[in-house]
């Protein structure tokens, strides 16, 4: 066979292709047929992927420097003619080329963006599930006769060890000879977990951990104090699967290496944080004992590498609602091995740890009168407390609040437009002051706000006519389209294109806003009450925190309620998680408030239908003008 042929032969067989990934250059060998998207997560590089592979938000944008393919008709359809001729393509259509180089732009990578803090209503006794306590122990002695062994002379000096750990066991001989017989036991009730040379008891320390769908959060905590040292904000690499939880759902497909891969990526960002508050503190990560975990049903569930496909059809059941304990290393956790590791309970299919978070840190069940608590995230979760009776449903409020289906949407990360204000023009303000590249939730409340002040949108969503608000400054007057304003113009943006807000935008936040509002309401009816007689709303999650209340209420997103009946309640969810670390007996109560809830399923429920179409009206309480 002649070279030529031999090349011709290796070509035919060829399997794999490298493509090369920047910022980072990064190349990986990618299998020929896959997609810019696939490599790109083998390539550790975080793209944004809302949709999940469906080829409809067209938002995972990358530059390809060499090596593209001509775009399918599907492509053209989502980008314009001059995205293509810069070389813009979408990173879940492009298959992947031997040679590619593709360069994933700012506005297209997943980034860490703005939590809010846990903050804890009431002091909490630290009461841990682990304990570390000092033990000076007898030596063995051939002149006294002393020849018992290791385990026993420590059993004397600490009586309440039952059972021991194989691995503590293995460690017990060198630590009591480095520590000339003083050493330190970590137990977990009676049970023997390690043994530390010295006096190790004052670094004993544990992590509450949210798991967001978009964004993970771990609090460090001294468990001898139960104050927080310092916490660390991650994304959630699974975004690159998908914006919400369905879409993770259907990737996992029932499939136990799909379900292992979601599972994989979440626990590698958790390590991710565990590393860096272990390096804040000035810690080893084996001086972490415990870990207390919060996070919707779906996310629950993958990070247990539990299959979520349940949760994907009728009648939405999950697999486990309980509480879960497990040593770190089952779960692959870099802090100590046998760190006590709890999953808080789940009430329904979407109604998760997280909330059940939310109600311990709203301490929701022990007030009087009627309450609400909403915590408003890409999933959004209602309880309504009425003197101790507590119910709950979960609404299908999507991804729009992290700017996935709106139309220039970005997440909460550096040039995010967050706030809008007006004068004789429009003036958007941007996280980290950076050149405007999109649109994050905040900005959506207040750009829909503003806009309903100044008559720009009706109360049923649609744009004015222009002849319809001749009162509006010029400069205002010719950013009005038919469908759409321009908010920034290209000259200004980061993007180098108009940045629009759209009649399509407007219709996706109503859908979301309907719901949550439709939500409260019908608990509301299933106890016989009205927005009248609420005593107060609690809102929680990071949205809520950064919105602005005014035009929250003004567009019937949260009850329209006086401001002293309003709380906010910031990452409640967190907050639980952290009240459940510091004291096992907080957790125990948790366990039984969460045993409590009645669940309320609004899939097919007649007066939510009635209430969600009320509901999509932009206006306080969603009933009249104004």
């Amino acid at each position: 066979m002649s070279v030529s042929s031999e090349s011709r032969a290796s070509a035919a067989v060829q399997t794999t292709v490298r493509v090369t990934f920047f910022p980072g250059d990064i190349t990986v060998e990618s299998p020929v047929g896959a997609t810019v998207l696939q490599a790109s997560r083998a390539a550790g590089v975080a793209v944004d992927a809302p949709c999940g592979e469906q080829g409809k938000c067209g938002k995972c944008r990358v530059c390809v420097l060499r090596g593209a393919t001509p775009p399918d008709a599907h492509e053209r359809k989502l980008l314009t003619a001059a995205d293509l001729a810069d070389g813009i393509r979408l990173a879940c259509e492009l298959p992947v080329a031997d040679g590619m180089v593709v360069e994933v732009p700012e506005t297209s990578r997943i980034q860490t963006h703005r939590k809010a803090s846990a903050e804890l209503r009431r002091a909490i006794a630290p009461a841990p599930a682990t304990t570390k306590v000092l033990a000076r122990v007898a030596k063995p002695s051939l002149e006294e006769a002393d020849l018992r062994d290791d385990l026993a002379r420590l059993r004397e000096a600490l009586p309440r060890i039952a059972t021991t750990e194989l691995a503590a066991a293995r460690a017990l001989h060198a630590a009591l000879v480095e520590g000339d017989y003083t050493v330190t036991a970590v137990l977990h009730d009676d049970c023997l977990l390690g043994v530390e040379p010295g006096d190790t008891t004052f670094s004993h320390y544990g992590v509450a951990l949210d798991i967001g769908t978009t964004t993970l959060v771990g609090y460090l905590i001294d468990l001898r104090t139960g104050e927080e040292v310092t916490h660390c904000v991650q994304p959630n690499p699974q975004s690159s699967y998908g914006a919400d939880v369905i879409s993770r759902i259907e990737f996992s497909m029932g499939k136990p290496e799909q379900v292992e891969t979601l599972r994989r990526a979440v626990t590698d960002a958790v390590n991710e944080i565990l590393t860096t508050l272990a390096a804040d503190a000035g810690i080893p990560v084996e001086r972490i004992y415990e870990m207390t975990v919060v996070g919707n049903t779906c996310m629950s569930h993958l990070f247990l590498g539990i299959d979520p496909l349940p949760l994907g059809h009728a009648p939405y059941t999950p697999v486990i609602t309980a509480p879960l304990y497990m040593p770190a290393a089952e779960l692959g956790l870099r802090m100590h091995p046998r760190a006590v590791t709890r999953t808080l309970p789940s009430i329904a299919g979407f109604v998760g740890a997280d909330t059940v978070g939310v109600l311990a840190a709203s301490e929701l069940r022990g007030l009087s009168g009627l309450h609400v608590a909403v915590d408003i995230g890409t999933n959004c979760e209602v309880l309504v407390g009425m003197d101790g009776r507590v119910i709950a449903c979960s609404t299908a409020a999507g991804p729009a609040f992290e700017g996935a289906k709106i139309s220039h949407g970005m997440r909460a990360q550096p040039g995010a437009i967050d706030r809008l204000s007006v004068g004789d023009d429009l003036h958007v303000h941007t996280i980290g002051e950076k050149a405007p590249r999109g649109i994050c939730g905040s900005g959506v409340i207040d750009i829909i706000g503003e806009f309903r002040r100044l008559g720009i949108i009706e109360s049923s969503g649609r744009f004015a006519d222009a002849e319809d608000v001749p009162h509006l400054p010029k400069a205002i007057q010719a950013r009005l389209r038919e469908d759409a304003v321009v908010l920034v113009w290209a000259k200004d943006s980061g993007t180098g294109q108009d940045i629009l807000f759209t009649q399509q935008d407007i219709r996706e936040i109503q859908l979301v806003k309907a719901a949550i509002y439709a939500g409260i309401a019908t608990l509301l009816e299933k106890l016989d009450k009205t927005f009248d007689e609420l005593d107060g709303v609690l809102i929680a999650g990071a949205f809520g925190t950064y919105i602005n209340r005014e035009h929250a209420i003004n567009i019937g997103l949260i009850p329209n309620v006086g401001a002293e009946k309003l709380t906010f309640l910031g990452n409640a969810a967190g907050a639980g998680a952290k009240m459940a670390l510091i004291s096992r007996h907080e957790f125990a109560t948790i366990q039984e408030a969460a045993h409590g809830v009645e669940y309320v399923e609004l899939a097919g429920d007649a007066a939510f239908r009635d209430n969600f179409a009320m509901a999509m009206l932009l206006a306080p309480g969603c009933e009249d003008d104004w």
